[in-house]
């Protein structure tokens, strides 16, 4: 099968701890029941969800030679996802993520050194005929890529004007938040955020004047918010949407929910489903994700999710939706 999605961003392990007794203090041990070692990095996640959904996917980023480079190719490959434009480093170690996972909400360590000295000469755009959409994930730890995205996008669209573009800017370490960021809002169609990024970087108070600033410059922002549910405006027209499950019932894990969320998103917009279903599709599979360990989850997850009714929508072979 031919990709028609290009992701360019973070790729990690993620070592993720769950049912953990307490929080961590120094010099004294906690206990975690459980953990598990998954496919990491907003765009790492972003990738193997979309592919599972049926949209062929492959991802630009780095890793190491090592265990954990090869144990991500290896994963990849299992979820569908293409490993071709993989940089595989011989002298860097793998990036690692270590998640501490609550009800509440996540702790995390990373240590990404590889990614963050990903630069734009160090990966070719070549055969892109096939590809529909990019996404750019964590634009803020991609130090050295950060200045080039424009430049990577006109270089995109210089081959095919009927790419479209989204990005999610992810987390800001620094809590620096700087506007230059800006300049790319204008050259692509699909922001995604959750809620604290947007205040952030909107400059706002509330989450409406959030996202009326920044639909100046991106014709679809979506702001996802957790158990408050999401918010949209998408090409004028406003979208609320509630979380199902408030109580957080069944909840294992809410590593890379919001990169379900993304995927089922491109997922719905690559099809052709209506928005407001789309928008719910993507609110769904966030909701299931957070049952299971990691971001990718298993194929069982993919199992429930593809029974949801707005999936199985698809009429076969024409490839619209009802």
């Amino acid at each position: 099968m031919n990709t028609q999605c290009l992701v360019i961003g973070d790729l990690n392990i993620d070592l993720i701890l769950n049912r953990i007794e307490g929080f961590p203090k120094i010099d004294h041990e906690i206990i975690a029941e459980d953990y598990d070692v998954v496919i990491g990095g907003s765009g790492g996640i972003f990738t193997a969800v979309l592919s599972m959904l049926g949209i062929k996917t492959a991802i630009i980023s780095t890793i190491g030679n090592d265990m954990f480079g090869k144990s991500l190719t290896s994963k990849l490959k299992e979820n569908n996802a293409s490993v071709s434009r993989l940089i595989i480093n011989e002298k860097e170690k793998t990036g690692i993520t270590i998640y501490l996972s609550y009800d509440s909400g996540k702790s995390q360590t990373s240590s990404v050194k590889l990614i963050k000295n990903l630069k734009f000469n160090d990966f070719t755009l070549k055969d892109l005929s096939s590809i529909e959409h990019v996404h750019f994930s964590s634009y803020y730890v991609m130090d050295s890529l950060r200045e080039s995205y424009v430049e990577i996008i006109k270089k995109i669209k210089s081959q095919s004007k009927e790419i479209t573009f989204s990005m999610d800017t992810n987390d800001d370490p620094s809590n620096e938040w700087k506007r230059k960021i800006y300049k790319i809002f204008d050259h692509i169609d699909i922001l995604f955020l959750n809620k604290r990024e947007a205040l952030n970087i909107s400059r706002e108070q509330n989450i409406k004047k959030a996202i009326s600033r920044l639909s100046r410059y991106v014709e679809k922002v979506v702001i996802k918010a957790g158990k408050e549910g999401y918010f949209a405006k998408i090409d004028g027209k406003d979208y609320r949407g509630f979380c199902q499950n408030k109580k957080n019932k069944n909840f294992l894990d809410s590593t890379g929910a919001g990169d379900n969320f993304d995927a089922a998103f491109i997922f719905g917009f690559l099809n052709n489903i209506e928005t407001s279903k789309t928008l719910r599709f993507a609110d769904y599979c966030a909701e299931k994700s957070v049952e299971y360990s990691g971001g990718v989850g298993n194929i069982k997850k993919f199992k429930i999710i593809k029974g949801h009714p707005i999936y199985n929508s698809l009429k076969k072979g024409d490839g619209k939706w009802d």
